[in-house]
């Protein structure tokens, strides 16, 4: 069991989705049962971007009598205080911030996906993607296929993965609900059509496997009802399986 309350992981959670930068299966969770870590969250394109909450100690001088002698030893106690580290943080790599409660941590995780975010965008990371059956295998896929990380698209691939992006946008753009049986079709379509113009936008800005991971949670989500507003026999991470051709 872990050792912070449901309702505390539920909150981390809902920190990631109204984020409108990542989705929370671009992230492996871990809260332990027992440890100094309270919380741990991994970005799944790059181990070296986390964020925890965790339990410490600190040394702490006891102040000394008023009317004590000069010669008289000082005492120390130990303290503990609960921590943030991020990766990256607001100015370094990695930061570790004294915090008050666990309320506060979990605040911080909005400014740690923001780093991240311009972390992706600046930086020189990660060539294709696969179907895969759940997040896992996919995140084996990618781990398999990029051994570099520090590798971004070539014109040439940015133009082929808009042109192929574009053409399954089409088609979502041409979907009609005629029977008015989708619930928030409209909604559903506008929010689809959304995810592929910033897959398109990040295309210019991430690093290769970071925009593969992204997409394909992005994706995803929308198969649900693409899949049934269009009654295609393959969905949509069987299109994409092809993209490159």
């Amino acid at each position: 069991m872990p050792q912070i309350r449901n309702t505390k992981i539920q909150d981390i959670k809902h920190q990631i989705n109204q984020s409108q930068l990542f989705s929370i299966n671009d992230f492996k969770f871990d809260f332990p049962d027992e440890d100094e870590i309270l919380v741990k969250i991994i970005f799944r394109a790059s181990n070296k971007y986390l964020f925890s909450i965790f339990d410490d100690y600190t040394i702490k001088k006891e102040p000394t009598p008023l009317f004590g002698l000069s010669f008289t030893q000082p005492s120390y106690s130990k303290e503990k205080v609960l921590q943030v580290k991020m990766s990256p943080g607001n100015d370094k790599n990695i930061e570790v911030l004294k915090i008050d409660n666990l309320d506060e941590g979990i605040g911080k995780i909005s400014s740690w996906l923001y780093n991240l975010d311009e972390d992706l965008k600046c930086e020189n990371l990660f060539d294709e993607m696969e179907n895969s059956s759940n997040i896992d295998d996919f995140e084996e896929v990618l781990n398999k296929k990029f051994t570099n990380e520090n590798e971004k698209f070539t014109n040439e691939e940015k133009e082929n993965l808009i042109k192929k992006i574009s053409e399954l946008q089409e088609r979502i753009e041409k979907l009609e609900d005629e029977n008015k049986s989708i619930p928030s079709f409209d909604k559903k379509k506008e929010e689809s059509i959304k995810s592929f113009e910033e897959s398109k936008k990040e295309i210019n800005l991430y690093p290769k496997k970071a925009w593969w991971l992204k997409t394909y949670n992005r994706f995803q989500t929308m198969d649900k009802w693409f899949t049934l507003a269009n009654k295609l026999t393959s969905n949509i991470k069987d299109l994409l399986e092809n993209i490159q051709n």
